[in-house]
């Protein structure tokens, strides 16, 4: 299934899918350039950020939910959000009652230590790109890009955490 940015009418149409769908065939729709490389798993364009080759592995887990990986560092809520789908859209069926089963939430509480982690990712990447200036190197787009995504994500979880934004 190779799909091109052009195609967006024809995946438009096939995002109207019937509730009862697969979680994966929502996911594989909605992606550019869909590559199958084993069974239950492909690669294809991130969609939550300027992807030239595919980043994003999908696998399709024996419970039918669907896993996510960009590697180049976007967060499965990033590309669901980019897709227009919700990360209850990975799960089957209606996966957002698990208590009622006896299974907690998934929604996990906030963690803070998980929040300062993240930004302690993000200041050690701003401050590699800013030694590499420093040294003379010329500040290229992918850096400038990824400066700008280590701004994003600082902020973002200066919100969650109730901070000003």
């Amino acid at each position: 299934m190779h799909q091109q940015k052009n195609s967006r009418p024809a995946q438009a149409a096939y995002r109207n899918v019937q509730s009862n769908d697969k979680p994966i065939d929502k996911v594989l729709s909605s992606l550019d350039s869909v590559k199958k490389t084993a069974p239950d798993r492909w690669i294809a364009k991130c969609p939550a950020h300027n992807d030239r080759r595919p980043s994003l592995s999908i696998r399709e887990a024996e419970d039918g939910k669907v896993l996510l990986k960009c590697w180049s560092g976007c967060g499965a809520a990033e590309i669901v959000n980019a897709l227009g789908l919700s990360l209850a859209d990975l799960f089957p069926g209606d996966r957002r009652s698990l208590n009622q089963h006896g299974i907690e939430s998934m929604r996990r509480p906030f963690s803070w230590q998980d929040a300062l982690k993240g930004v302690a990712h993000e200041i050690t990447v701003a401050c590699l790109i800013v030694a590499a200036v420093n040294r003379g190197d010329e500040l290229d787009a992918d850096s400038l890009d990824r400066l700008s995504q280590a701004e994003e994500r600082i902020s973002d979880a200066l919100q969650t955490a109730g901070g000003v934004q």
